[in-house]
């Protein structure tokens, strides 16, 4: 028996050996033949090159290099940027074997005081100091062509690490393309920048610089005659007061094939912000009636849309005291809002929005229109006016009655269409005393009636989503501005242009998903928690308005300086009038009692909510694990067990 119990011992010790060796060996083998072999199960595929930067990196002619400078003494003292570090070169070495020999890779660590550091320098990367002795460490990526051209990275931001494909793709973009196809801006505000007063000269808007990255940009003037030639798309924003003679210039560039992206909007928010009090009865709105109306389509100048499942949650109360409350005017439009079987929004994961307008077909048009982004069914025509001057969200939630319809935000319009005048219109005549432009305008384009083939416009209905405050922070960062975007606003303003030139490539060019990626299902429920609460805390809210005024005005007749004032050292307060004081004193502390109970049960169904959703999110696996595996130990056993036994 002893013998046997070696044996045993022996043979088990072995088995364990080998399971040792056989464990260490897949390692090895795996570790060597499965190197750089991933599966991305992450929502928006945050690592895996997408089909845009595969075309890009397919179509490179003359070689490019990319030097990616990294400080490893910045890993060791900042681990977090070691692990961003690492992901960053993984993509670089993606990059370099899907271009298949057309791109180089370099991993340079720029020691202090060498060659390596002077020619980081030289390039523009951000040196940043890490200690009080000068040293400073990089992380920033260099590229060239052949062509001495240069695209760099000064500094890898952590926070656009979601970003971070559309960075390094718009680099290689940069460098293989010869000639950028140009871009018309007709714009009456000022997206390219603008020098504000005492607050001095204000940057370009985040989404100019973005188009600026793959287009040429070429302003066209609010009074053009003709657009030039050249221009394969013209973008058009917030177009107020535009003379007949540009109205007719659009027309006739759009009939001859011309592409055009339009912005439109029953009211900016942005103009009315910069105006200020000079600004309060002037026109926030904007259009293309007449053109529209050739086009086949229409927004009404005095209607807005409201959304209550995308509406954005504002601070309805003071800095101070928050009240958050969602603002069905300002809206976050998510995947469900969008036509996804256009390429243009394939990728698109979620667009803000702010009083947009209500986009809607001409019956008898001879067009098709396609709607891109629309409301939910939750959405409803909201007068202008109602937050033109002073919003007030609350009284908007309360007021809101969905149609049960959805409300389209912007649209595709394609097909022949006639133009809208039926003849050149006369060329306007210089004011008296004007100077004399030192190049003349362009003449007017020779009338056409129809267009040559079906046309191809994107019509959005808000301007809001253009401004930087929508959609990106941006910060400074050692002298860099850093834009960490919170929407896909930017793209999609890009992949419209790059998609009514012709080409497809830049769509794929996309940021990964948002900054901000919150829990729809939980903010679902949460707004439907409120929505039981808030009639009662606004029929609260009115009643102990009412009984403090009331209260205010019977104390106020004994207000120091008043008749009843002097009346009261001669007067006392009648029985009945006491009675009454007292009774508004009880009611108001009873209202403020009630609405606080009922503020306070919000609180706890939706901190009921979140909880359930907590568990549920962090314990659900591993209580199924744990199911799993109880349930396959006791099939083992009973698999075991002899027959005949129970």
């Amino acid at each position: 028996m002893a013998d046997k119990s070696k044996s045993r011992t022996a043979l088990t010790g072995l088995g364990v050996l080998l399971a040792a060796i056989v464990f260490v060996a897949i390692n090895v083998l795996a570790g060597a033949g499965l190197q750089g072999t991933r599966i991305d199960l992450t929502a928006d595929k945050l690592f895996t090159l997408s089909q845009g930067t595969r075309a890009i990196l397919a179509k490179i002619d003359d070689p490019v290099t990319l030097r990616f400078y990294y400080s490893d003494r910045l890993g060791r003292e900042i681990p977090s940027y070691g692990v961003y570090a690492q992901r960053v070169r993984e993509m670089l070495e993606e990059y370099r074997d899907a271009a298949r020999g057309k791109l180089r890779l370099e991993v340079i660590d720029p020691q202090p005081y060498t060659d390596e550091e002077d020619r980081a320098v030289a390039f523009g990367l951000q040196a940043v100091p890490l200690n009080q002795q000068g040293e400073s460490v990089y992380f920033g990526l260099a590229g060239t062509n052949g062509a001495d051209r240069e695209e760099v990275v000064p500094f890898f931001q952590p926070d656009r690490e979601r970003f971070l494909e559309y960075d390094l793709t718009k680099i290689v973009y940069n460098l293989t393309v010869t000639k950028k196809p140009q871009v018309g801006l007709l714009s009456t505000l000022p997206m390219e920048g603008e020098f504000r007063g005492m607050q001095g000269p204000m940057p370009p808007w985040a989404v100019y610089n973005q188009i600026g990255q793959f287009f040429d940009i070429r302003p066209v003037a609010k009074d053009a005659t003709a657009i030039p030639a050249d221009i394969g798309v013209l973008m058009i924003v917030h177009p107020q007061g535009l003379p007949d003679s540009t109205l007719y210039a659009i027309d006739q560039f759009v009939l001859r094939g011309g592409r055009a992206l339009v912005f439109v909007d029953p009211h900016s928010e942005g103009q009315l912000a910069r105006a200020g009090q000079a600004g309060m009865g002037m026109p926030t709105n904007s259009n293309l009636t007449r053109l529209f109306d050739a086009w086949g389509l229409s927004m009404a100048d005095d209607k807005i849309a409201g959304d209550r499942i995308a509406a954005r949650r504002v601070n309805a109360g003071t800095p101070g005291r928050v009240r958050a409350v969602d603002y069905v005017a300002w809206l976050t439009l998510r995947e469900q809002n969008f036509d996804r079987s256009d390429v243009l929004l394939a990728d698109a994961s979620a667009i803000q929005m702010a009083t947009a307008g209500i986009l809607a077909p001409k019956e008898g048009a001879t067009t098709k229109f396609q709607p891109l982004i629309r409301t939910s069914l939750q959405s409803m025509e909201i007068a202008a006016d109602s937050v033109k001057m002073q919003p007030e969200p609350e009284k908007l939630l309360e007021d809101f009655k969905p149609s049960g319809q959805p409300l389209v935000l912007a649209a595709r319009v394609s097909g022949p269409v006639k133009s809208a005048f039926e003849k050149a219109p006369e060329p306007p005549k210089p004011a008296e005393g004007a100077e004399k432009p030192a190049t003349p305008p362009a003449p007017p384009p020779e009338y056409q009636a129809e267009s040559k083939g079906p046309i191809n416009v994107i019509v959005v209905a808000d301007t809001d989503m253009l401004e930087d405050r929508f959609w990106v922070s941006v910060q400074e960062f050692f002298g860099q501005r850093v834009a960490t975007p919170s929407a896909y606003n930017g793209d999609f303003v890009v992949n419209a242009v790059d998609n009514l030139m012709g080409s497809s490539e830049l769509i794929g060019l996309r940021g990964r998903g948002l900054s901000q990626r919150p829990f729809a299902l939980l903010e679902d429920i949460q707004r439907q928690a409120e929505l039981r609460y808030r009639a009662k805390e606004r029929e609260l809210s009115d009643k102990l308005k009412d009984a403090e005024k009331r209260l205010s005005e019977l104390q106020g007749r004994n207000a120091p300086g008043t008749a009843a004032a002097a009346d009261a050292s001669r007067t006392i307060l009648s029985p009945e009038q006491q009675a009454e004081i007292e009774k508004f004193r009880g009611e108001v502390v009873v209202v403020r009692r009630d609405l606080r109970n009922v503020q306070q049960d919000l609180r706890r169904d939706i901190e009921g909510v979140q909880t359930v959703a907590r568990v549920a999110n962090i314990g659900a696996v591993p209580v199924i694990v744990a199911l799993v595996a109880l349930g396959l130990g006791w099939m083992r056993v009973r698999r075991r067990r002899p027959a005949g036994r129970s």
